[in-house]
């Protein structure tokens, strides 16, 4: 059987490979008899209908993957109607939003499977049935429909054994130089899932969704050794920083040590650095100077707001304003730069809540300050943002695509359009110090480079206002040499 994943990105957001697309279709070309690809729509928006269609020519799918994300569901629904209408082709949706809303999911018309919690197994299972004909009533994790009746197998569960799949082929992915360009780097994930239950990220409405454990880790070692492989294979091509998406990845201190124990051993941890996300509570000064000696450029923190009350009662992070001023502190003095996420108009937030978030935003001086306006797309957010008074303008919400710009809430002291002019004045107070840097480091450079990356990225159907942050935050920056 062959199956084509496609990746439904039509909205402009270019900011990263998909890395969930990339294990299935590395696990089922290595790992099985079945043969998987990759149709890539993210360089393709204004022609996405005849590159899906030479796509499909080219591999001769017989069953077509699309991972469905909450934010994205308007362009999987588009994709998927053109896909049924075009080709007939049977469609099976997975990922975080098919795992919390299956039954929502399988009721599209185009939908004919939905995939429920980790997929390597279950897609494995379905090709062998589908290949002999068979029924798919009994293949846990995956629900179908039967001449127009959903059939409910048991539900999806979390592999629980990381380090027993392949490393992933980020061959599949066509325009994989064009990403290397604009983005300077490669995703990668030692773990799946996360401990924490943040209201605003869907990762707690999936830990309840799927049954067994969902946080894990791979073994350190072995992830270590990915990072090197991958520094070997693409380091002629324009390859920059290893992005790790682990979300928690500097919370255990053992596993941590190890890593960069057995990441210095590779002995590429000085070319290949690495941005790694974590929490402020996390770190302290042994593990970031070991972070440091092991190729660490950036740490990725969630800050969410200036405001204590908002940042620990409304978001949960138990931090204050001293313990995140005292970490920047130390990773400054090690060589480690920041890369701070900040979230506007949340539940319970007002103009004073939101200066206060640009105050300290401006206090910090991150190397990379990224303000995302609040996006009600889980069921405690939206809970939450009810709580204190707020409600979601309906219009908006429909037209949504992205966590990064186009307010859609409604708080007692803020609208969609005063949040979005304090994204803007966040921007402004915060973007000057490193565009001076950059013109500094870069000279001329900056501006030749800008216009080239531009220019590119409008040829190649690039949103034009992605392009712009994209630039002043991947392109040729602190970790560029």
């Amino acid at each position: 059987m062959r199956i084509s994943f496609v990746n439904s990105l039509l909205g402009g957001d270019f900011s990263a490979l998909d890395i969930a697309l990339t294990s299935l279709a590395t696990y089922l070309n290595e790992r099985t008899s079945h043969r998987a690809s990759i149709i890539d729509l993210a360089f393709h928006r204004y022609n996405w209908k005849r590159h899906l269609r030479e796509g499909i020519k080219k591999y001769k799918p017989d069953i077509i993957g699309i991972s469905s994300n909450t934010m994205y569901m308007q362009y999987v629904k588009t994709i998927a109607k053109e896909i049924k209408k075009g080709y007939g082709l049977p469609i099976i949706m997975g990922g975080h939003h098919a795992s919390i809303h299956p039954a929502d999911t399988l009721s599209l018309d185009e939908c004919d499977i939905v995939c429920i919690g980790d997929g390597e197994t279950p897609l494995a299972q379905m090709l062998d049935r589908l290949e002999k004909n068979g029924s798919l009533e009994g293949v846990d994790g995956v629900w179908f429909k039967k001449q127009g009746t959903i059939i409910k197998n048991r539900g999806g569960c979390f592999r629980e054994n990381l380090d027993n799949l392949p490393v992933c082929n980020w061959d599949l992915w066509e325009d994989l130089d064009k990403y290397f360009y604009y983005l300077g780097m490669l995703y990668l994930i030692g773990s799946r899932g996360c401990p924490y239950q943040c209201t605003y990220c869907d990762a707690y409405g999936i830990a309840k969704a799927v049954t067994g454990k969902y946080f894990r880790l791979k073994n350190p070692k072995l992830y270590a050794e990915e990072l090197a492989i991958n520094w070997g294979k693409y380091k002629h091509r324009n390859l920059r920083l290893a992005q790790l998406f682990d979300p928690v990845f500097t919370m255990d201190d053992q596993w941590v040590n190890e890593f960069c124990a057995a990441y210095r051993a590779t002995g590429v941890h000085e070319q290949f650095r690495i941005s790694v996300f974590s929490r402020i509570d996390h770190l302290h000064e042994e593990k970031i100077k070991t972070l440091a000696r092991s190729g660490c450029a950036l740490l990725r923190v969630g800050i969410e707001a200036g405001d204590p009350f908002i940042r620990n009662e409304v978001y949960k992070k138990h931090i204050s304003n001293g313990q995140i001023k005292d970490i920047f502190r130390l990773a400054k003095e090690n060589g480690i730069g920041f890369t701070a996420f900040y979230i506007l108009g949340g539940p319970a937030e007002t103009v004073k809540t939101c200066e206060a978030t640009i105050r300290l935003a401006r206090d910090l001086d991150a190397q990379r300050s990224a303000f995302f306006v609040f996006k009600p797309f889980t069921e405690e957010s939206v809970k939450q943002l009810v709580q204190y008074g707020g409600w979601i303008d309906t219009k908006l919400w429909d037209k949504a695509d992205n966590i990064t710009f186009d307010a859609v809430v409604h708080t007692k002291d803020l609208n969609p359009a005063k949040v979005n002019f304090l994204q803007k004045k966040a921007y402004f107070f915060t973007f000057g110090k490193r565009l001076l840097r950059m013109i500094a480091r870069q000279k001329i450079k900056y501006f030749t480079r800008l216009f080239i990356y531009m220019f590119r990225g409008l040829l190649d159907g690039l949103n034009y206002s992605y392009l712009l942050v994209y630039y002043h935050i991947y392109g040729y920056d602190n970790i560029d040499k």
